[in-house]
């Protein structure tokens, strides 16, 4: 364990946020504000894109939101195009159900978690330990 120590803190230094106000997590996964209480994650092409979405939903509220691990963070437009970048597999997330975020686009998509659907901060940063781990090795 103490020899990965290093390796996850490069990794968690690995996160930034951008001039743009969007964010990028482990991973390369962007996460961009769409409104006050919206945030759009875009899947990478390739791997794992459900993972990719949850893990980048976690991160980001956990991170830049400040949401403790017990939150609860909720789908509120299935994955289709981005409304805040060019990436055409993307889905809304918000700390509020989606009846209650202001922004959401509400969008139903042929994949990826559905609408209503939530996680808890931390079990949805948990998704990201697969993408981590390619991430390290390939």
């Amino acid at each position: 364990m103490k020899r990965f120590l290093p390796i996850l803190g490069l990794l968690v230094a690995g996160c930034s946020a951008t001039s743009d106000g969007g964010y990028v997590t482990i991973g390369n996964i962007r996460v961009n504000p769409v409104s006050e209480d919206v945030f759009e994650v875009a899947a990478r092409p390739g791997g794992n894109m459900h993972n990719q979405l949850w893990c980048g939903a976690g991160n980001y509220a956990r991170q830049v939101l400040g949401a403790p691990p017990n939150a609860r963070i909720y789908v509120v437009g299935e994955a289709g195009p981005a409304v805040t970048s060019d990436s055409r597999d993307a889905a809304q997330f918000s700390l509020k159900p989606s009846g209650q975020a202001v922004g959401a686009s509400g969008r139903k998509g042929g994949w990826g978690p559905r609408i209503g659907e939530d996680e808890f901060v931390g079990d949805a940063s948990r998704y990201c330990s697969a993408i981590n781990d390619a991430f390290l090795f390939f």
